[in-house]
């Protein structure tokens, strides 16, 4: 950020986003997601001192899976187990015997609630592994995974950490997590619409999956597994806003209340742990930390603020608080990895905006335009934390390479070889073949040059970019035993 706008973001008043600006945002969203055949819904909550709120909500009672903000609920567990006595500094190993021995044995629980394990981003691969057993996960975790940095040294988003908790929280107590989570949260915490088994809501929302044509496919929900706690839950609208208020009640009660209560797990988990990021656009600067199961961000216009989005196959959502301001808004949409997250931050943008007196800089939405364009005075730089990656090997490189080379040509000899459980469920290998053909001939890519390591960048061990033609490149992310993951085209 220049020193222009520095000083500008510098002298502009704290405010609280109009309310009524957001609601119409996602209204709006709402009708967009409604006319491809999907289904949302969304809350915005007041708190009005502790124990006090008042939510306008659309389509509460609807349970729709939450993802990966079922994160927060892990975390919760785990700190209910750490007032019992579990360290979260024990090696897993500790934890979980089995473990002694293997890639992941040494970790802490304290690396994976902060998502500082050393190993990389894994979705969609985590995704379709909810419903894996036990012992199919103990007996994956004897293989030779592959990490990316030394544990503790940076960031990195990762559903196997919390898979971790949850095979730990389950090995510690000889307790179900879903049971846990259950008895020890959900109940007492008066949240009656929220579980993990898909046959206790015979009206969930169904999944859908939106093809490259728009057409909608519905999926079949996964049931409880060894994943559950990275994202398994089911929730409503009305009981997300419930536990966003408790948390913001947690921040209040935490000084007068003894420890071991639930004010002080609710408080610890809200707190940075991690560094992520700092975001900075002309008008503002966010400092973006991990904390236990959620995300911390100390916003120059609101201070702090507490989020988590979710991702799954047929649903995405987020919830997100402003315990300064004493607001929170969740949304939950049926389609896979539905931009909810997308959603609320451009909605908070234009409603501050608004709140100040500069509406005229909201992005001028026609009839036409979804509802996710950002304002551009809010267009966020971002300054990622250190971070210290191990060096990539060759190994791996070769089936980034190998993968590029069958999407070119398209090897279903590759594929069958190579590709992750979830690679042809989250597209079937026709639609795979007929989008990638629609792109070769759209970048006038010659898909009979040979790719060699010269046209090869890469980020991490797993995730490696090949440059196919000017201005078209394709990007391999592999899984932790190196197969192909997801394989995504630039724009």
């Amino acid at each position: 950020m220049d020193e222009q706008a520095q000083a500008e973001s510098m002298t502009i008043a704290p405010a609280r986003p109009d309310l009524d600006v957001i609601a119409d945002r996602l209204h709006r969203a709402e009708r967009e997601l409604s006319a491809v055949g999907g289904e949302m819904a969304f809350g915005i909550v007041v708190r009005n001192g502790p124990g006090h709120a008042e939510a306008k909500l659309t389509n509460p009672y609807r349970p729709f899976r939450i993802a990966s903000m079922t994160k927060s609920f892990t975390a919760a567990v785990m700190g209910s187990l750490e007032n019992g006595g579990l360290n979260y500094d024990y090696p897993m190993y500790f934890l979980v015997p089995d473990l002694k021995g293997t890639a992941v044995g040494e970790l802490t629980a304290r690396e994976c609630l902060t998502m500082g394990t050393g190993f990389g981003r894994d979705d969609p691969w985590a995704d379709r592994m909810e419903s894996m057993s036990r012992f199919d996960f103990l007996t994956f975790l004897q293989r030779p995974l592959v990490p990316i940095a030394h544990p503790g040294t940076g960031f990195e988003y990762c559903n196997l950490g919390y898979a971790l908790l949850g095979l730990a929280a389950e090995s510690v107590t000889d307790r179900t997590f879903p049971e846990m989570v259950t008895t020890e949260v959900t109940g007492p915490l008066q949240m009656p619409r929220t579980g993990f088994d898909v046959a206790d809501f015979p009206d969930l929302v169904p999944g859908l999956r939106i093809d490259r044509l728009g057409r909608a496919h519905r999926l079949t929900p996964t049931r409880p597994g060894a994943f559950s706690a990275i994202g398994g839950m089911v929730s409503t609208a009305h009981d997300i806003c419930q536990w966003m208020t408790i948390h913001m009640d947690a921040l209040d009660a935490e000084a007068n209340t003894a420890p071991g209560a639930w004010s002080h797990v609710l408080a610890a988990n809200q707190r940075p742990h991690r560094p992520i990021a700092v975001e900075t656009s002309r008008l503002h600067t966010e400092e973006v930390h991990y904390g236990y199961g959620l995300m911390h961000r100390q916003d120059s216009r609101f201070g702090r603020v507490l989020c988590h989005s979710g991702g799954y196959p047929g649903y995405g959502s987020h919830m997100r608080w402003f315990p300064d301001l004493g607001f929170g808004i969740v949304v939950l949409g049926n389609t896979t990895y539905y931009p909810a997250e997308r959603i609320v931050r451009d909605a908070v943008d234009a409603a501050w905006l608004t709140a100040i007196g500069r509406a005229e800089e909201n992005p001028r939405l026609r009839r036409d335009e979804p509802v996710t364009r950002a304002s551009p005075v809010l267009e966020r730089e971002t300054a990622p934390a250190p971070t210290h990656p191990l060096p990539p090997g060759p190994r791996t490189g070769r089936t980034v390479l190998g993968a590029v080379a069958a999407t070119l040509t398209w090897d279903d000899a590759f594929a069958d070889a190579h590709f992750a459980v979830n690679m042809d469920l989250d597209e079937p290998r026709q639609e795979r073949r007929e989008r990638t053909a629609a792109w070769l001939e759209s970048h006038r890519v010659d898909a009979t040059r040979p790719v060699t390591v010269d046209d090869l960048t890469m980020e991490t061990r797993l995730l490696g970019t090949v440059t196919v033609a000017e201005g078209a490149a394709i990007t391999v992310r592999l899984d932790h035993l190196g197969d192909v993951q997801a394989i995504t085209l630039s724009e």
